[in-house]
């Protein structure tokens, strides 16, 4: 029976390490390449066939949150979920570099219980286009308010796979900015 009771309490480990593989050709030379996530690192490894398969690993997600990859059209995607927020950054195979180049990021917020500063926002770092739809709590209304699309530039040197330090970061920090000076522009105290 204990036997029987362990089984239950990995298989749903085994289910989530096993779908945190994904297997393409990321670098066009019709040879598997694969990403993955090592849950004893912590790490999300990639392995491209042009460069002999050498592990290139980000920063460790131990204490982010969830964590799943996806298979995108063109590359891979690494998406953390908490709580109340979530994140995802896109990669696609860049010919110059041989790298997987980080071409876009993406978050949302639901906010505290008002839903104060609830939305999302992506940023394509191709085309430095920013765009946002959040929300905000107007105190004298007593409600919940839709802004309208931020739509603005959003300008990040090239960032690649294994060089992500704290890109994610420098993109929160220019979105609040964002947010709070539309927030500012449309609601006065």
């Amino acid at each position: 029976m204990k036997s029987l009771q362990f089984f239950f309490l990995i298989f749903p480990a085994i289910l989530f390490a096993q779908n945190q593989i994904v297997k393409s050709d990321f670098d066009g030379d019709k040879i598997m390449d694969k990403v993955y996530f090592d849950s004893a690192s912590g790490m999300v490894i990639c392995q491209l066939s042009s460069q002999k398969f050498k592990k290139v690993k980000t920063k460790s997600y131990n204490d982010d949150g969830t964590l799943t990859l996806g298979k995108t059209k063109n590359g891979f995607e690494i998406s953390v979920s908490q709580m109340r927020a979530g994140n995802s950054y896109q990669f696609r195979y860049e010919k110059e570099s041989k790298k997987m180049r980080l071409i876009g990021m993406w978050r949302s917020e639901f906010g505290p219980a008002n839903n104060d500063g609830s939305g999302e926002s992506s940023v394509n770092l191709l085309t430095n286009n920013y765009i946002a739809d959040w929300n905000y709590y107007d105190v004298k209304k007593s409600k919940l308010v839709k802004m309208p699309s931020i739509k603005k530039k959003m300008i990040f040197p090239k960032i690649y796979f294994d060089d992500l330090d704290d890109v994610f970061y420098k993109y929160m920090d220019q979105d609040v900015k964002y947010y709070e000076a539309e927030k500012k522009r449309l609601y006065h105290d």
